[in-house]
């Protein structure tokens, strides 16, 4: 009995631990092209004045290793400039590097990517959900 157990798991383990195996690189020569133009640039987003007079602005800094610095520069009419800093996970959600994954149904499609413009669609939720949202925003690299 103990004999065909340890068979058993002789053959079993090598089929479980492939199924566990995430993709620790980037093989196609696209994939390194659209992680290029994203990485080790800081995207800013277009300034925004708010009913408050306050100037906003969204930074974004992603790296290779799957982390992104997201600032978001708040400054109020007297020049009081506030910064927040949150510090999240990203990977590419599809097979093409089309859309990027945040977490909590958090997606970037993306629509426009060069070297002088980023553009996304900043989706929340699947698409054929009823609260689904989606909103056009580009960045162009922070000179």
């Amino acid at each position: 009995m103990k004999k065909w157990i340890f068979v058993s798991l002789v053959f079993i383990m090598p089929f479980l631990m492939t199924g566990c195996v995430e993709k620790t690189g980037y093989y196609t020569k696209a994939e390194d092209d659209v992680i290029s133009l994203i990485c080790g640039v800081t995207w800013a987003s277009q300034k925004i004045v708010n009913d408050a007079e306050e100037t906003i602005q969204g930074l974004y800094k992603f790296r290779n290793d799957g982390t992104c610095t997201q600032t978001s520069i708040v400054t109020d009419k007297n020049g009081k400039e506030q910064r927040r800093d949150v510090n999240v996970r990203w990977a590419f959600y599809d097979q093409n590097s089309s859309t990027i994954y945040f977490g909590s149904d958090h997606y970037w499609d993306i629509e426009e990517l060069t070297t002088k413009k980023f553009a996304i669609y900043d989706r929340w939720g699947e698409y054929g959900e009823i609260n689904m949202s989606r909103e056009y925003k580009e960045f162009t690299p922070l000179e």
